[in-house]
């Protein structure tokens, strides 16, 4: 995910160059939306503050539904050293 000060670029997929989302301010009182993915982009959306904050509201309702993402692991060296002797 990238910051700087004109806005906020999220890496969308499962894979790195899936595609990409764009947040930016436009015109100071507009939180532009735009999504590219697979070469093509899609027309960029300007969403008032009322429906960026509808948005905030319904990523909160959506995100706790996922799936959660599967832990790998933590390898504990004490086993591999204790395996060794």
């Amino acid at each position: 995910m990238g910051n700087s000060d004109r806005g906020i670029e999220i890496a969308t997929g499962q894979r790195e160059g899936d595609g990409r989302l764009s947040l930016s301010i436009f015109a100071g009182d507009l939180l532009a939306l735009a999504v590219e993915g697979q070469g093509e982009r899609a027309s960029t959306l300007l969403l008032t503050r009322e429906q960026a904050v509808r948005l905030q509201q319904a990523l909160g309702e959506l995100l706790p539904l996922l799936e959660p993402e599967p832990v790998e692991p933590a390898h504990d060296h004490r086993q591999t050293a204790d395996a060794r002797r």
